[in-house]
């Protein structure tokens, strides 16, 4: 009985985490006022990653056709004091990026983070829409999450970089979404937003 129980169980969980998946890869960019990029791994060198490389050109392409004005990007300072948010801004200006027209969130130490730095940042300039650039897999999550902070309209965009680490993220999607959906944000933070 428990052995089907559990059979159950993950069965159910692989086939919400291949919908939330899919669903991630439908989403379309929109014109937006603003494009998120959620942080990922910097190397010790201050380059980024991969995977946060392919997220920065995706945010790049949209602001060069006009699909956002400004870009914020979004991470934490990791256990050897290299600062994501500054490596991004750094990466988009070599880039061509205007630096004015990026906003630092060094602050956003995760999903939820950087949703409510960049839900404060976007009501403190008037902005109403959002352009999500992530991951396919966590698009869904990041809408989610933005819209629990109150901005409405929420589009996502992802770039097409794929690797094998993507199954287990993609795993990992369905309980974190759950727990997003039913979290209550207690924390008072103790910095401001971006500005």
């Amino acid at each position: 009985m428990l052995i089907s129980i559990l059979k159950w169980i993950a069965g159910v969980w692989l086939i919400t985490s291949l919908v939330v998946a899919s669903i991630g890869l439908l989403f379309k960019p929109q014109k937006s006022d603003i494009a998120i990029v959620f942080g990922n791994e910097v190397h010790a060198d201050g380059s980024p990653s991969n995977r946060l490389s392919a997220r920065l050109d995706r945010a790049r392409q949209c602001y060069e056709n006009g699909m956002c004005r400004r870009i914020l990007v979004s991470g934490g300072i990791d256990k050897r004091g290299t600062d994501e948010a500054l490596a991004m801004e750094n990466y988009l200006v070599r880039r061509g990026i205007p630096k004015d027209r990026i906003v630092m969130d060094n602050v956003g130490l995760d999903t939820w983070d950087t949703a409510r730095n960049a839900s404060a940042y976007m009501k403190t300039h008037h902005l109403k829409s959002a352009l999500v650039v992530t991951q396919y897999f966590h698009v869904p999550r990041a809408v989610i999450t933005l819209k629990r902070f109150g901005i409405s309209h929420v589009a996502g965009s992802y770039p097409r970089f794929f690797e094998i680490r993507d199954i287990y993220s993609a795993i990992r999607e369905t309980p974190a979404i759950i727990w997003y959906c039913i979290r209550v944000d207690f924390k008072v933070s103790g910095s401001s937003p971006p500005s």
